[in-house]
């Protein structure tokens, strides 16, 4: 086995990061390999953003952690369980690692971009928009990420942005 496939196969989610910034043209690099990914309509709706500031970094934990508060809120006037609460405290202190990489990539969506039969009230679009919008952002990180592994650097998805923080996009 060689080639992309050791690339693929060698790829792992990894939470403890060296405080070295990556060269810049390594990561412009690899948001180029994301950039690559195919799209719907060719739209090209992926958007990258490069966080490497203390400030915004302390905003966005600062938005994940006033939204872990609100959640908690939620189950607490639901009379949830110690289970919910317990899920909430836990997925956000598995996710704080992530301020500690010298580089934050968040990756999310134009949802503008392109054109697609939702933009015709005539056609139903069931949610196909959105689905269109989630499955480009998956391609456009696994181009991203193992152009990462090739170049030796680690990397993890986390999702705990989105279901903490309501608007991330304010925070950055």
């Amino acid at each position: 086995m060689g080639g992309i496939e050791e690339i693929i196969f060698r790829r792992r989610s990894i939470r403890r990061f060296k405080p070295d910034v990556p060269p810049a043209e390594w990561i412009d690099g690899m948001v180029l390999c994301g950039s690559r990914a195919p799209s719907p309509s060719h739209s090209e709706p992926v958007r990258f953003v490069r966080v490497m500031s203390g400030g915004v970094k302390e905003r966005l934990r600062e938005a994940m952690t006033q939204g872990r508060q609100r959640l908690l809120e939620q189950i607490a006037q639901a009379g949830g369980s110690k289970r919910s609460r317990n899920y909430v405290n836990s997925y956000f202190r598995f996710s704080e690692f992530m301020f500690d990489a010298p580089v934050l990539m968040c990756v999310g969506t134009d949802p503008q971009a392109g054109r697609d039969l939702s933009d015709y009230p005539e056609i139903e679009d069931k949610g196909r928009r959105r689905r269109d919008l989630d499955i480009s952002v998956g391609l456009a990180v696994k181009g991203y990420l193992l152009r990462g592994e090739e170049l030796g650097l680690a990397s993890c998805i986390l999702t705990a942005p989105l279901m903490y923080a309501d608007k991330p996009e304010e925070a950055l």
